[in-house]
Formats: structure tokens, sequence, C-alpha cells
């Protein structure tokens, strides 16, 4: 099928908006959008701020004390893992009363509807499960290499990995998703913003690995103890 975009009247535009308006809050694109932005950037800023949360404890010194604490292993690396997972959430909750507030301002003057439940169910399910599974690969690797950091560029290679484009059955050249990919995209135009094919199967997936990925560090953890 041959389609071609040109300049809109204001009555085929106002005609537009009112019909995806219709199907969905304004805020409910904005937010999408948001998560295009959200996790791409807090995937960056998890794999940097995440090296600091195991730093102090593979020390020689300290690592060795640790094992001589009575602590259990689990209590330690669900601590660990729950203590970086709350740093994500709370700079998450910050950007999500920004960017509504932000939504707020721009939308609200026009007479669009505008919820922060549409912020909170967009990081939900497109960026929580991501932070999670940064979380468990970096307890994993600090607690294999005794060392945090070489997650780092690992996590880097995973972040690209996840945002490759790739073609469909069609040849068609696009962003569809990866499997275990940790970022999704929104490509699209704003009123035609859609999760790519199998993203919230693949976000469950996710959560799946990232507990059995604690369940090892809990292991290894164990087994360094012994």
């Amino acid at each position: 099928m041959d389609s071609a975009y040109h300049k809109g009247t204001p009555e085929e535009i106002n005609s537009y908006i009112k019909e995806k308006l219709q199907d969905h809050r304004f805020s409910w694109y904005f937010s999408r959008k948001f998560a295009d932005f959200g996790g791409l950037y807090m995937g960056f800023f998890a794999a940097v701020m995440l090296s600091v949360l195991y730093m102090q404890d593979t020390r020689k010194n300290t690592y060795e004390l640790l094992h001589t604490k009575p602590v259990s292993a689990f209590r330690y690396v669900a601590g660990k893992a729950a203590g970086g997972f709350a740093v994500c959430i709370i700079v998450l909750a910050i950007l999500n009363v920004v960017f509504w507030a932000l939504c707020l301002k721009s939308a609200a003057s026009c007479g669009f509807q505008v919820s922060i439940l549409d912020f909170v169910e967009s990081t939900c399910l497109y960026i929580l499960p991501n932070m999670l599974m940064i979380v468990s690969i970096y307890g994993l690797i600090a607690l294999l290499f005794k060392n945090p950091l070489p997650a780092l560029p690992l996590l880097i290679l995973y972040m690209i990995y996840s945002n490759m484009g790739s073609r469909n059955a069609e040849g068609v050249y696009g962003y569809y998703g990866r499997p275990l990919a940790i970022m999704v995209r929104f490509p699209g135009q704003f009123f035609d913003v859609a999760p790519p094919p199998l993203a919230l199967l693949n976000q469950c997936f996710l959560i799946i690995a990232s507990v059995c990925i604690l369940f090892i560090s809990v292991k290894l953890w164990k087994r360094r103890r012994i």
C-alpha cells in the first residue's frame, strides 16, 4: 500500500487528536514516551550507580570479615539487591513526578486528561523489571569476581544488545524488541506508540530470570563462605 504524509489542516489535526484521545488519555501516550526515555537513561544510571553498592564489600578485608558475621547468605544478597533496587525506585519516583508535572502544565490547559497513574503504570511495566535485572546481574558479577567493576562493560554491552533493531518477517527494519532485553522502546509517533511484540511477556521473563540470578548469588555466597 502506498502512503504519504501531508500537512494537515487545523480541522484534520483536531479530528485526528480527538480520535486518538477517545482511546486513551493524553498522559497515557506521554507516559509511554517517558518509559522510552526513562528506561534508556535509568539503565546507564543504574549501571554506574550500582558499582558503588558492592565496592566496599568486595575489598579483601571487608569481604573476609562479612563471611565471619552471623548473617545468612539470603539476607545479605537480598538486602543488597533491595538496597540497589530501592535507589532506582526513588530516582524513578522523582522522575515520575517531574514529568507528570510537565505533562500537566503543557496539556491540562488544552483540556487534555492527565493522570499520574499512567506514569506509574508505564514505570512498573516497562522500567522496574529492567532495573531488577540490572541489580541482579551486578550482584552476581560482584560476588563471582569479588569486584563489581567487570559488570559495567558487560551491562553496557547488554544495553546495546537490548537497543538493537532487527527485521521482521516482511524484512522491514525497525525496533521489535529482543529476548530478555532490558529496554523497552516506543519509537513510534506520539499518538502511535505501541510496545514491541511480546514486550510484557519479556518483562515477566526478566523477573523470573532475576530471581534465578539472585538464587545463584545466594548459593555462590554460601560456597565462598565455606
